[in-house]
């Protein structure tokens, strides 16, 4: 598996901070990090079960399976992505300054996971 080849196409993203594959379970795959403050592993962690609290909550209310989110934070945002189809299931997750490209990254995150499945 070449998943680091998948991340670093975000690279090039204003305001990129960093990116991560997880299992759908939480530990991570892979992860690139521009700046020490961000600890990947316990991000895998905590950002699963944020997922799962949005994915009860939005078919709680009717919505369906929610597959995306953002947080937004003192230091930057957080933008998440599951990814399941058939067999295949994982998470990925860009961060990103403040004043960070945040539609250019949700564009290239989408465009990443595409590569990335492919690997599993």
């Amino acid at each position: 598996m070449n998943l680091k080849k998948h991340l670093e196409t975000l690279n090039g993203i204003k305001g990129y901070l960093g990116s991560g594959v997880f299992t759908s379970t939480g530990e991570l795959l892979e992860g690139t990090s521009m700046i020490s403050g961000i600890h990947q592993e316990l991000a895998g962690a905590a950002i699963n079960d944020t997922l799962l609290h949005a994915q009860d909550m939005t078919e709680d209310i009717g919505m369906g399976r929610a597959d995306f989110l953002q947080i937004d934070s003192d230091m930057g945002i957080v933008i998440t992505r599951c990814y399941s189809r058939g067999d295949v299931h994982f998470h990925t997750v860009l961060y990103l300054k403040k004043d960070g490209n945040i539609a250019m990254g949700k564009l290239l995150l989408k465009k990443a996971i595409e590569g990335l499945a492919q690997e599993f």
